[in-house]
């Protein structure tokens, strides 16, 4: 007799303001929300019809050259965090089948996360890492700054986006899924890392 086929929980998040979903299963779908936010982003004046198509293909790739080990689930990107408001900030989530922790290790929230620290620490990659509660679980979060040169001679203008990174329990299981912030707005660092904390910890699973 075949077992029934285990379907994950979906990690459901609570996000302020105004965002577009992509979903990578649903590519068609995903197609018409991207040209909807570009337009919702950028308005529709002839002058900027190569900006747009532009904008339309980066974001295309994001979704496509995901990396399939990942597992990205879904990318919420911002239009505006509250009326009139625009913030450029991303939200994605992965759910790779491979990070769970040791079967010695028990279901409790608490005990995943600590299985996760101790992983971390021991392949000499723990720094940064702090414990952060969720509405039904735990997570375990890292943040920086990343500065990127993008041509020769620029070295002096750096560009800078911020990135956070939370390992998040799922009820009832040794798993982790991923949740990562990114923005363009690294200069308000507290602001986005308490956006994003409070986007985390709001979270909850819900039935797939």
């Amino acid at each position: 007799m075949t077992g029934a086929r285990v379907v994950n929980p979906r990690l459901v998040l609570r996000l302020p303001g105004t965002w577009v979903q992509l979903d990578p299963s649903r590519p068609e779908l995903t197609d018409k929300r991207i040209r909807a936010f570009v337009r919702l982003s950028m308005g529709r004046a002839d002058e900027l019809a190569t900006a747009r198509a532009d904008m339309r293909k980066a974001l295309g790739l994001l979704v496509e050259r995901a990396d399939p080990a990942a597992a990205l689930e879904s990318t919420f990107l911002c239009h505006e965090v509250s009326p009139g408001v625009p913030a450029p900030i991303a939200v994605s989530v992965f759910t790779p089948e491979a990070i769970r922790m040791s079967p010695v290790i028990g279901t409790r929230p608490e005990d995943v996360i600590a299985g996760f620290m101790a992983a971390m620490k021991a392949i000499g990659d723990g720094g940064g890492w702090e414990v952060r509660p969720c509405a039904d679980g735990a997570s375990a979060r890292r943040w920086h700054i990343a500065e990127t040169v993008v041509a020769e001679g620029l070295e002096d203008v750096p560009i800078r986006a911020f990135s956070a990174d939370y390992w998040r329990t799922v009820p009832g299981s040794k798993r982790l899924v991923l949740v990562t912030v990114t923005s363009p707005l690294a200069d308000i660092p507290q602001t986005l890392l308490h956006l994003a904390d409070a986007i985390v910890a709001g979270s909850r699973f819900a039935p797939a």
